[in-house]
């Protein structure tokens, strides 16, 4: 038996794994800006979040909505996220409202935290 004979071929074809986190930016108006978040929010893919929503918060606008509504898992790192943009939002006068599915898990999760934004949760 040659050495090629009892090498057996392990690589398998490379699979595309589908992204754990959506991030989608709409202008509704010009100083508009809406943000949505769709998939998995967590402490691998909060750092996208949260880069996207300093972007957003430092720029010309007068208004943010962090729509969180396509969320399907939120981590504690993810309300970090959130609650930076918010944040940063509103300490640079921008009006800033987070959008939640009103009967999704990540309402319940938000509401057992101590987090500033709860004041401007939209639930739809």
């Amino acid at each position: 038996m040659t050495a090629s004979q009892r090498t057996l071929s392990t690589s398998l074809p490379a699979v595309e794994l589908p992204d754990a986190l959506r991030l989608t930016t709409h202008r509704p108006a010009p100083d508009t800006a809406i943000v949505e978040v769709a998939g998995d929010l967590d402490l691998a893919t909060a750092p996208r979040l949260r880069e996207l929503l300093t972007a957003r918060a430092t720029s010309t606008l007068t208004h943010l909505v962090i729509d969180l509504r396509g969320v399907r898992f939120l981590s504690a790192t993810g309300l970090a996220a959130v609650e930076h943009g918010y944040l940063l939002a509103t300490e640079r006068g921008v009006a800033c409202t987070v959008r939640v599915d009103a009967t999704g898990r990540a309402l319940r999760v938000i509401h057992l935290l101590p987090l500033r934004f709860t004041e401007v949760l939209e639930p739809a």
